[in-house]
């Protein structure tokens, strides 16, 4: 076995990966085998002619008279030696570099080491013949060809060496030890064979390594020289490039403050036409703000990037939110040289974190605001509820009557008062239904136009082919009036003209971004326009918080809009108002467009009071006052009443009076709300009808505030009217 070549190890940034070594060795492997395939057909050849003549020359002629006769091994050398040698040999030139060529090529090479040694008598010369072809098969460098080739020969000799001796160990007889002998000594030659091949591999791998490590080594420095010959020459390109096209306002400012270089986006950001007009205004302009001198300063005295907020103006001056940041480099001295920084407008990104603290706090105030309304309605329940009952006494007299009617009369104003607050909270209960919101508009119209009086003009634009809308048709309307209300009050006493349009509009995703509650799509807008007044930013950043209003005292509650901002809201969509001081104002409100054809309007048919049969009905309510004033109002209506105080105590009364048949329960209650107490009992009773209560829904029936399948909802305050006629309701569809 030859000794493996020692290689020099390259450095590790030149050594080639394994893929790379992997794929260059096959194809060098390839190659030599293709050569050696085509050597092996051209040796076959001339084996197969060289057992012809070798036949010829032992099997001399004999004459018997005048016929000749040949001896019979030279039509074996011909013909069998042709059969064995031509096949390969072709493929060797059509198919060289193939597994199977190889193959095929060493049995060729090993059965004409056999026929060899048949044509000579199983001469102990010949079978040198054997290794002479393993020493040649071992040029392909594939250790499994030997493993062909032993074959051949192991099977060879044993077929041979039992039924004819003579030709291949050249005695008569013979045992099976003989073979054995003659394939052990092949077998220790192809042992050395193999580890030559073996070590021949690594080293033509190694030569590869090496190889593809030089090339990459000369690309490398090939690499590096013209890299260092274009590096000088396109550092300041891309540097010229990236200062003039940076999104970013860049500078270079002296120690001072004052800029030496500014590019094309912060002349952009300050407004400015050029670099000369900045250096002119610098001083009186947008430069010097309070706090940029301590900046300078705190820049003179560290190594690290500062960073600030500001606010400056622009040249047109207009406020600038601006982000600063700045680096001092100095000299080998020590010595500040410049101040390389960057400015960034940050002014859109100020007023999206002012909407978001605006509609945050408009949330909280809708919180307290739903909170006060639910409370208050309990409260109102209780005053319009008895007022009612007392007017009912036929004894009452006419002084106490009267009394009592303004009492009722401000009761149903206070009621009306905490619906506009549970609007703008988005927790009122909804009777939405799809709707176009040119035959709302259209319905309005002469309402309207009493309402702004003669001197203001009404123009209504509305397109064909409007999407339909779900939404709630009385809380659309009362939307409208608002915003009709508001223009003709911001256009008195002079008048003007009032433009109400309609339009299918598709929000992107560039407006949706700035306006987080809604979603890209399509939607239907209706706008109120107004030549009035206008709305000063200030006026504009409060304009739906609610008691906010510019009115005078007395003239205004400061509700309206911040009803129709929880009205569009709790109808998934959007309001927003565009106003200039002096050129009027622009309500818009988005809705939602649906794929659904707009419903009928069915007027619910009024009706009497109805009295009950002797029904049980378990009253579930929390305030003490309100369940004492329910248990009255049922008990009056012809109904047996169950009472309790929380969810709990109602699931045993369910369990303890199976005849109930009405379930009246309040949806926020300690230890267990409405909602669950109506699912536990459901368990049990999956029919029966419930009739929600409250203040407000939206706990109790979801973000939407519409009610659940299967159950009927009651708001706050109510009288025995609407009482009778709910629990009528609730009976009918369970007996449908």
């Amino acid at each position: 076995m030859t000794k493996p070549i020692s290689v020099a190890p390259f450095p590790a940034d030149y050594v080639a990966d394994d893929a790379l070594i992997a794929r260059r060795f096959a194809g060098a492997l390839d190659q030599l085998r293709s050569r050696t395939n085509r050597f092996f057909a051209k040796l076959l050849v001339v084996q197969w002619l060289a057992t012809v003549a070798l036949a010829l020359i032992v099997s001399p002629k004999a004459w018997e008279g005048r016929i000749p006769t040949t001896h019979i091994h030279v039509w074996a050398a011909i013909f069998l030696g042709g059969a064995i040698s031509l096949y390969p040999a072709w493929l060797g030139w059509s198919r060289s570099g193939l597994t199977q060529t190889r193959h095929a090529q060493a049995a060729a090479q090993m059965l004409m080491s056999a026929l060899l040694i048949h044509l000579t008598g199983g001469r102990i010369e010949t079978h040198f013949h054997v290794f002479g072809s393993l020493a040649l098969l071992a040029l392909y460098r594939d250790i499994r060809v030997f493993a062909t080739a032993t074959l051949i020969v192991y099977v060879d000799h044993l077929a041979r060496g039992w039924f004819w001796p003579e030709s291949v160990y050249g005695v008569l007889t013979t045992t099976v030890w003989r073979s054995l002998e003659h394939a052990g000594w092949v077998l220790f030659e192809v042992t050395f064979l193999s580890m030559t091949v073996a070590a021949s591999l690594r080293e033509m791998r190694e030569l590869v390594a090496r190889q593809i490590g030089l090339e990459k080594l000369n690309r490398d420095k090939d690499q590096v020289v013209q890299t260092r010959t274009h590096e000088l020459a396109r550092s300041e390109e891309q540097f010229r490039a990236f200062f003039n096209d940076s999104p970013v306002g860049l500078y270079r400012a002296t120690p001072a403050g004052d800029f030496i270089a500014v590019n094309p986006a912060l002349l952009k950001i300050l407004g400015f036409p050029s670099f000369e007009a900045l250096r002119t205004a610098w001083h009186s302009a947008p430069g010097f703000d309070g706090g940029r001198a301590q900046f300078l300063a705190e820049l003179s005295v560290t190594d690290e990037v500062l960073r600030r907020d500001a606010v400056w103006r622009r040249q047109d001056d207009r406020p600038l939110h601006i982000r600063e940041t700045g680096r001092a480099f100095r000299d080998a001295t020590g010595k500040m040289e410049h101040i390389d920084g960057t400015i960034d407008d940050v002014t859109e990104h100020r007023q999206l974190e002012e909407r978001y603290l605006q509609s945050q706090k408009v949330q909280a105030i809708g919180q307290l605001a739903g909170g006060v309304a639910h409370d208050f309605n309990n409260i109102l329940t209780v005053i319009a509820g008895y007022t009612h009952l007392l007017l009912r006494d036929p004894k009452m007299t006419e002084p106490l009557r009267h009394g009592l009617d303004q009492i009722r009369i401000a009761g149903v104003r206070a009621s009306g008062l905490t619906g506009q607050l549970l609007a703008f909270s988005r927790k009122q209960h909804l009777q939405p239904r799809v709707i176009h919101l040119n035959a709302v508009a259209a319905e309005m119209d002469s309402m309207l136009q009493r309402l702004v009086g003669e001197n203001i003009r009404i123009r209504t634009v509305g397109v064909s082919g409007l999407a339909a809308v779900r939404a709630d048709p009385g809380q659309i309307q009362q939307v409208l009036m608002n915003l009709v209300v508001n223009a003709r009050d911001a256009m008195m006493p002079k008048g003007g003209l009032l433009t109400i349009e309609t339009a299918n509009v598709v929000l992107g995703p560039e407006y949706t971004r700035i306006h987080h509650d809604l979603t890209p799509g399509s939607y239907v807008m209706l706008a109120v326009s107004d030549t009035g007044v206008g709305m000063s930013p200030e006026v504009q950043a409060r304009l739906f918080e609610p008691f906010f209003t510019t009115k005078i005292p007395g003239q205004g509650t400061g509700l309206g809009l911040a009803t129709c901002h929880g009205i569009i809201k709790q109808s998934g969509g959007h309001i927003a108002a565009y106003s200039e001081v002096g050129h009027g104002t622009t309500f818009k409100v988005y809705l939602p467009a649906v794929d659904a054809e707009a419903s009928a309007e069915i007027p619910a048919p009024l009706q009497d009071e109805r009295r009950g049969a002797g029904e049980m009905i378990l009253l579930v309510e929390d305030d003490r006052t309100v369940r004492e004033l329910g248990c009255e109002l049922l008990t009056s209506l012809g109904y047996k009443v169950v009472l309790s105080a929380n969810g709990l105590e109602a699931l045993d009364r369910f369990k303890e009076y199976p005849q109930i048949s009405l379930v009246i329960t309040d949806t926020i209650m300690p230890h267990m709300g409405g909602r669950e107490l109506v699912s536990r009992i459901h368990e049990f009773a999956p029919r029966l009808p419930v009739l929600f209560t409250s203040g407000y829904t939206f706990d109790a029936l979801g973000e939407t505030g519409e009610v659940a399948p299967g159950c009927h909802f009651m708001a706050k305050p109510y009288d025995p009217a609407v009482m009778a006629r709910k629990i009528d309701d609730c009976f009918a569809e369970s007996r449908s």
